[in-house]
């Protein structure tokens, strides 16, 4: 288990302002920011090479806030690797290795053993990468924190290393924080999300529950909704909304139906926000485009003209003015092909009520 309450540092101008957050035991946190948001200093305030200047950090229940970095019983890797440049590649691994044995077998799993013969000054970015992680795990330690550690590899061994720390942390039952960038990896990998900036944490819970329900429009910005659209509030009254059947406690478990609006548009959905300004969060993939209005269940329907398509491979975003209001929705390219998706096209624009979030 990894347990911040509070954690507070310094290194040199930057501070860790009283940062909580809790990994259970044996689960994968990631903990993603932008650039200069204190993830680096997060890790190393837990491993011990930054001191705490407040708060408390508990280590699988031990309270190692003041604790020396090598009796913490983890293990770093840290993005540029940081090999011992003196010793042989099979030396850096072995080092501080449970057994000889072991350094020999995370060495095979992460293909770092046909490495073991060169001396580390020889190696590239990727394979230096390759033995920091073999050098890390061969200690088979309880918590293992992991400072962008895929960012030297290429495509496809990053895939392979991917699985591997994830099969290693499920086996071994280890506690793992992962600094990352890509959202993506931070989706496949964790249990646990962290969200930095500034050296504070906004917000951290299941990586789902944060993507789909950010607690803030910076927030939401940040992790890529498209979506971010300013308005008002309005709480509708205590009968049931007119798009469901019954009341609306038992349907809404406690939320309320509420009428959003938003320059000439009006959203609905259902949530427990209060009266007044607000944000209404909708990711692309939420929003389906039809040139009929759709059959279905779908409150939130606004006919609109496409304004770009912007094409990636087999996704294809398309930008819908609705009223002067843009909505982005994100499509694979065969739909848009399928529906021959062009400048001026006249389309409808519709989500379901649960798809709105609002912050």
């Amino acid at each position: 288990m990894i347990e911040c309450q509070g954690l507070s540092a310094r290194h040199g101008t930057f501070r860790l302002a009283e940062v909580t957050f809790t990994v259970p035991t044996g689960q994968y946190g990631v903990v993603i920011g932008p650039a200069g948001s204190g993830k680096t200093t997060l890790l190393e305030t837990i491993a011990g090479v930054v001191p705490a200047t407040a708060g408390t950090l508990r280590l699988n229940g031990r309270d190692c806030t003041a604790t020396e970095p090598e009796a913490r019983g983890l293990s770093l890797v840290y993005q540029h690797a940081f090999l011992f440049p003196h010793l042989s590649v099979a030396h850096n691994i072995a080092y501080g290795a449970a057994s000889s044995e072991q350094a020999e077998a995370v060495a095979r799993r992460f293909g770092a053993d046909a490495l073991t013969g060169r001396p580390v000054r020889a190696l590239s970015g990727g394979e230096r990468q390759l033995v920091a992680l073999a050098r890390a795990f061969a200690r088979r330690p309880a918590v293992v924190l992991l400072d962008e550690p895929f960012s030297a590899l290429d495509p496809r061994r990053r895939t392979i290393v991917r699985r591997e720390v994830r099969n290693l942390h499920r086996e071994w039952g280890l506690t793992t924080l992962h600094v990352t960038h890509d959202f993506t990896e931070a989706g496949l990998l964790g249990d646990v999300a962290v969200l930095l900036d500034e050296g504070r944490a906004l917000q951290w819970g299941a990586p789902e529950e944060v993507f789909r329900r950010p607690a803030s429009p910076y927030i939401a910005e940040f992790l890529g909704a498209e979506n971010v659209l300013a308005g008002t509030v309005r709480v509708l009254a205590e009968e049931a909304p007119d798009w469901l059947e019954g009341e609306p406690a038992p349907i809404a478990h406690g939320y309320r139906a509420i009428e959003f609006t938003t320059g000439a548009l009006v959203l609905y959905t259902v949530g427990d926000y209060p009266l007044g300004t607000g944000y209404a969060v909708i990711r692309a993939e939420e929003i389906v485009l039809s040139l009929e209005p759709p059959a279905g269940s779908a409150r939130n329907r606004f006919r609109g003209v496409v304004a770009e398509l912007a094409t990636l491979g087999a996704l294809t975003r398309v930008t819908v003015d609705v009223a002067g209001v843009p909505l982005v929705a994100s499509l694979t390219t065969r739909s848009a092909k399928e529906l021959a998706l062009k400048v001026g096209t006249d389309v409808t624009a519709s989500f379901k009520a649960m798809a709105v979030h609002l912050c």
